[in-house]
């Protein structure tokens, strides 16, 4: 009961002041692997927010790729080919934006759990990749233009994916990408002052 009240009496006056705005955001975009297994694709993210100050947004990021193409090999022939791999984001996401035109630049952040997995791959040798949960975090920088937004954002990911190309022989591959995105509001309610 003290913690609804104390919710209650923080949301009120913030709301009387038109600082409580919810918004909706989603998106496409590209997909990028960089390092030995290169790869591309396609990814959609829905992002609910609420902007605690004008400049100011805390909320979610919902994330989904697929990522296409790619191949590693070791010195002694071993090949591994990847078909589609596919991550999924959960991620607690803040915002901050820079000016309060219709034009606003914006750094973000989030931080949360990525699951990885390799739907598609085939190798020689007894190659094989194998598909886990990890923690990442997710710089982000951008521009909204009104409705719409344009950013880029890097996700690190903990540790590596570990390849075994064939017995007693192993490699290790970066797990992080590069989203490249375009995004649009669905709905927002309240007033962003």
């Amino acid at each position: 009961m003290r913690k609804a009240l104390f919710v209650l009496l923080l949301v009120i006056p913030l709301a009387s002041n038109g600082q409580i705005f919810f918004k909706l955001d989603a998106g496409l975009g590209g997909a990028f692997t960089f390092g030995d297994l290169k790869s591309y694709g396609i990814m959609a993210h829905v992002e609910p927010k609420v902007f605690l100050l004008p400049g100011l947004s805390a909320g979610l990021r919902i994330e989904g790729d697929a990522l296409f193409g790619g191949s590693i090999s070791d010195p002694e022939g071993t090949d591994l080919e990847v078909g589609v791999s596919s991550r999924a984001a959960i991620l607690l996401k803040g915002e901050y934006y820079f000016t309060d035109n219709k034009t606003r630049p914006f750094a973000g952040f989030g931080l949360g759990r990525y699951t990885v997995a390799n739907t598609s791959g085939s190798g020689t040798g007894g190659a094989s990749i194998e598909a886990g949960n990890h923690f990442g975090v997710a710089p982000e920088i951008g521009v909204t233009f009104g409705n719409f937004r344009l950013s880029a954002m890097y996700h690190i990911l903990t540790g590596d994916n570990l390849v075994e190309m064939s017995a007693g022989s192993t490699s290790e591959i970066s797990m992080n990408y590069l989203v490249i995105q375009l995004g649009f509001k669905i709905f927002s309610v309240g007033e962003n002052k």
